[in-house]
């Protein structure tokens, strides 16, 4: 029942949080846009915020600003040509006069009172060539011509009201450059959201001390949290003496490089000595597995066997390994299952036993995780995604059985190429130590603009790998997510922590923001085309034209939304 209502509470703040991001981004999205609209003269006819039926609103000034019932988006109606003609000869409307017989209501509302009715016969309430006006033939009398105010408003039905839109207050009247900045001024506001995020969270979270090898948090998923804590001081790795964070790191490095994953600390505590011995943790990200939460980390007897073999701790939920058509086996391998051989191009290699090798002039004695390294290093399986297959001891009611070679289901690594361009490690050792953090102003702004440029780069590395031929295709349009898939990492990034659910925000605002700018129609970035079109032959685009390809893009757009919906869903039902 706790955990019932654990799961439920989570959901419950997950919807929250997914609401008050989504609409954080849009608002500043949409502000970027408003703001340069309104600079440059433009009629703003409403900000909202969400989309579907209105819920709350209020006129201040020319904008109707709204909250609406669906939290999901927003949108600002930026006046344009389109919105210019909303009644046209033929026509019966009812007209409301100024002191001076000037127009300031147009009544369309059949039922609504107004000082004069009649049919329109002729109209201009666009003036790019002159004066607005609308002439009215009257019951029983001649046509009379109407002065329009540049101000004047529509009276709809249910007494809704819209300011109507002369030429010089449409975005096409103004100058490109306003045009560009009120375009371009959506994804500049994304950009500038996410860089405010960067630097709260690289001021929250500090900069490391590597000027010593103190122990500032230890984690508890990692071996070290059986035998070290926070505070202690490290003094020696492997019996050679480290005075800062830099040594402590390049011994670990060093020692993993030799494909070695058994470590000796030497620490201090409390004014006493101790050593301890641990053994590394090691994910291989190219394949999903990894010995985080087996129950041993070294090549270790198989139970109910006398045979050595690795046991697979985690394993990975993204990957769908290739070929497996047994609905048994969501995945090759699993947790307790223990790993004795690998077979890579045709080469197999025993994992059940300690192997001397020749390595940079050294010969290494390895075994275990460590061997299976040495085996990934030497295959190369990052490039060209070698179909491989291990050959182990499965865990089943209490009894492991043999899965040969010929019975297991083939694993087709992710390349170093896609892992790189995701910013992930191809392969992770570590005992799970890190430095005391501390507050440094100075320190920590670079940090924040080096996460929002890594932030750019991850995005334009992942459209790399979307749009470019390759022979090794690891991601499609499948693997994109929708708003259905962004919840679901809040869900994840709220059970991190606050601050990482903070760097999830500014990483996504610089999504929004880069997604917007890329040259579709439909898109900011689209309409920029468009305006650089015009810039260089100096002539518009014909505004149907224009309005043709956009509303397709827009149809286009839509389809791969419900698509992407639509796998996000099940991917969603099936975890």
């Amino acid at each position: 029942m706790i955990l019932a209502l654990t799961g439920v509470w989570l959901t419950i703040v997950s919807i929250i949080a997914f609401i008050i991001i989504i609409g954080l981004i849009i608002t500043v999205h949409e502000l970027g846009h408003f703001f340069f609209a309104k600079k440059a003269g433009v009629l703003c006819h409403e900000f909202s915020i969400g989309m579907g039926p209105i819920i709350y609103k209020k006129q201040l000034g020319e904008t109707k600003f709204c909250i609406r019932a669906i939290p999901i988006g927003g949108f600002v109606s930026i006046a344009t040509e389109d919105t210019a003609s909303i009644i046209k000869v033929g026509n019966k409307i009812g007209l409301n006069l100024n002191s001076n017989e000037d127009v300031y209501e147009i009544i369309l509302d059949e039922g609504k009172d107004a000082t004069i009715k009649g049919e329109v016969t002729d109209i201009d309430l666009f003036g790019e060539n002159g004066e607005l006006h609308i002439t009215l033939k009257l019951e029983k009398e001649e046509e009379t011509y109407y002065k329009v105010l540049k101000d004047a408003i529509y009276v709809f039905e249910k007494d809704q009201r819209l300011q109507i839109t002369p030429y010089d207050r449409c975005l096409e009247s103004k100058s490109k450059w306003q045009r560009f900045l009120t375009l371009f001024a959506g994804p500049m506001m994304n950009f500038i959201l996410a860089i405010i995020i960067s630097l709260i969270v690289a001021l929250a979270i500090g900069v490391p001390d590597e000027s010593k090898t103190i122990i500032g948090d230890v984690s508890s998923a990692y071996p070290a949290s059986e035998y070290l804590k926070e505070g202690d001081e490290i003094i020696a790795v492997n019996g050679n003496s480290v005075y800062t964070w830099t040594d402590f790191s390049n011994s670990l490095k060093d020692i993993y490089e030799d494909y070695n994953t058994t470590i000796n600390l030497t620490i201090v505590r409390d004014d006493s000595i101790y050593n301890y011995s641990m053994e590394s943790i090691t994910l291989y990200n190219n394949i999903g597995i990894s010995n985080l939460g087996a129950s041993n980390m070294k090549l270790s007897i198989i139970p109910g066997y006398d045979i050595y073999g690795l046991e697979v701790g985690n394993t990975s939920n993204k990957l769908n390994y290739a070929n497996s058509k047994d609905e048994n086996y969501e995945y090759n391998l699993k947790t307790k299952d223990y790993l004795v051989g690998v077979s890579i191009r045709g080469n197999e290699y025993n994992l059940s036993e300690i192997h001397n090798v020749e390595l940079n002039g050294k010969t290494l004695n390895l075994s275990g995780w460590g061997y299976l390294s040495y085996i990934f290093y030497k295959e190369n399986i990052g490039v060209g995604a070698p179909s491989i297959k291990f050959k182990y001891y499965h865990l089943e009611d209490d009894l492991y059985t043999l899965v040969d070679y010929d019975e297991s289901k083939e694993i087709i690594p992710y390349t170093d190429e896609l892992l790189k361009s995701q910013d992930i490690d191809i392969m992770i050792h570590g005992i799970g130590v890190s430095p005391v953090y501390k507050f440094d102003f100075f320190k920590s702004i670079p940090n924040a603009f080096k996460q929002f440029g890594s932030d750019c780069l991850l995005i334009f590395n992942t459209l790399k790998i979307l749009i470019r031929p390759s022979d090794v295709r690891q991601v499609g349009v499948s693997d994109l997510s929708s708003v259905v898939g962004i919840f679901s990492l809040i869900e994840v990034y709220i059970g991190a922590g606050f601050i990482a659910l903070l760097g999830f925000v500014s990483m996504l605002s610089v999504n929004i923001g880069i997604v917007n700018l890329l040259p579709i129609p439909a898109l900011d970035g689209g309409r920029i085309v468009f305006l650089g079109i015009e810039a260089v032959s100096r002539k518009r685009v014909p505004k149907k034209i224009e309005n043709l390809i956009n509303n397709i893009a827009f149809i286009l757009i839509m389809i791969l939304f419900v698509y992407v919906t639509y796998n996000d869903i099940v991917r969603l039902i099936a975890r």
